[in-house]
């Protein structure tokens, strides 16, 4: 028999999975003829049509997402799929704000998820991967046995196959595990399963690169840490400084014709690092700069002050959240530290609005307390 809250969860799951729907099937198509949308801007389908042709050699972009693409076939299948994946995530906002049905109306009505699922890039693929990670973790710190923990390094691993952006999250888990007295045993096991998962991957790039070592892929870091970190352009991506970074790779690419994906990656890394050391009072400004645009402005700069809006007041219930769960628990420091290092991973490399939709989930889950009437 449903009960009421139960009711209720239906009925906010059901509104998240008709939003996306209605998005992918009427609205994307209007706005992609108005603003000049590119739904596959990140080159996935011709790597997707490389695995269905059994040719798949590409070292720049991590497996996972590329073969969703690929089993799902046409684009508006691979969209279809992220409105239910989406809503998926939504359920597991639900479980992790302890069975609250406004926190995972939070996220049913987010509209940068809406709009995502509308895109064939990883962001929608990668919040299912990372919240699904986080909801196992959390019960690994739950009980003693050491499955959960395994299982959520499974799960990290997977995360990591869809964006390597995580390969380095184990060892802030092992500090504050430390912090926390948590048996430091767990987290090794926690890293056991991760590595166990990503080491078939990085066997087969270390083949196909002749020997590099690439533990799942560079997602040309290199290159977007550049350009991020380009000084004339303040780190921009779009707008009139563009020309200015894209003169600037091509120099770089012409001064080292032949270089494979992985030695060009390392090539733009090192031209990063020093454009870092030769001003560091500008990079330390554009880091802080970076720290605002990875939650509020997106590369293309559209609606900016919709985004800023709708952001703002999904932070502010963050802050009062996180202001009424005080004192906080393990559980509550590791989604914020999650939080933070997704932050300032990209503030030290390219950072929009884009790249905070992984965890965003976290922040309607962090929220929880401002939905309620009660301190927990």
């Amino acid at each position: 028999m449903q009960t009421p809250a139960s009711r209720l969860l239906w009925s906010c799951l059901l509104i998240a999975l008709l939003l996306r729907l209605a998005f992918v099937v009427a609205g994307f198509p209007l706005l992609q003829e108005r603003w000049n949308l590119r739904d596959d801007g990140d080159g996935y389908e011709p790597i997707a049509q490389s695995i269905r042709d059994g040719q798949y050699h590409d070292v720049t972009r991590g497996p996972a997402y590329p073969v969703f693409v690929a089993l799902a076939g046409a684009p508006r299948v691979v969209k279809l799929l992220q409105a239910f994946l989406d809503t998926a995530t939504c359920w597991l906002v639900y479980r992790l704000a302890k069975r609250n049905w406004k926190v995972a109306a939070l996220w049913a009505v987010y509209p940068f998820a809406i709009w995502r699922v509308a895109f064939i890039n990883k962001e929608v693929l990668l919040t299912f991967l990372l919240m699904s990670y986080v909801y196992v973790q959390l019960l690994a710190l739950r009980h003693a046995k050491p499955w959960p923990w395994l299982a959520a390094g499974g799960l990290l691993a997977a995360v990591n196959l869809c964006k390597p952006t995580f390969l380095a999250w184990p060892v802030l888990v092992l500090a504050l595990a430390y912090l926390h007295r948590v048996p430091l045993s767990r987290v090794a096991i926690l890293i056991a399963g991760m590595i166990i998962v990503v080491a078939p991957w990085t066997w087969r790039n270390y083949v196909v690169t002749h020997g590099a070592f690439v533990p799942v892929a560079t997602e040309r870091g290199g290159v977007t840490t550049f350009i991020g970190n380009y000084q004339p352009t303040l780190g921009l991506w779009e707008g009139p400084g563009k020309a200015k970074w894209m003169l600037a790779v091509a120099e770089i690419n012409a001064q080292h014709p032949g270089a494979s994906d992985v030695e060009l990656d390392r090539v733009f890394y090192r031209a990063a690092w020093e454009q870092a050391v030769r001003n560091p009072v500008v990079a330390a400004e554009m880091f802080v700069r970076k720290c605002g645009r990875f939650w509020f402005l997106s590369a293309a700069r559209r609606e900016q002050v919709a985004s800023v809006g709708i952001q703002f007041v999904y932070l502010t219930l963050l802050g009062i959240g996180l202001w009424r769960a005080r004192p906080w628990g393990f559980e509550t420091v590791l989604m914020l530290a999650l939080v933070a290092y997704v932050m300032l991973t990209h503030a030290l490399s390219y950072a929009d609005m884009r790249f905070s939709l992984p965890v965003m989930p976290l922040v309607c889950v962090l929220a929880w307390c401002a939905c309620t009437k009660t301190d927990p």
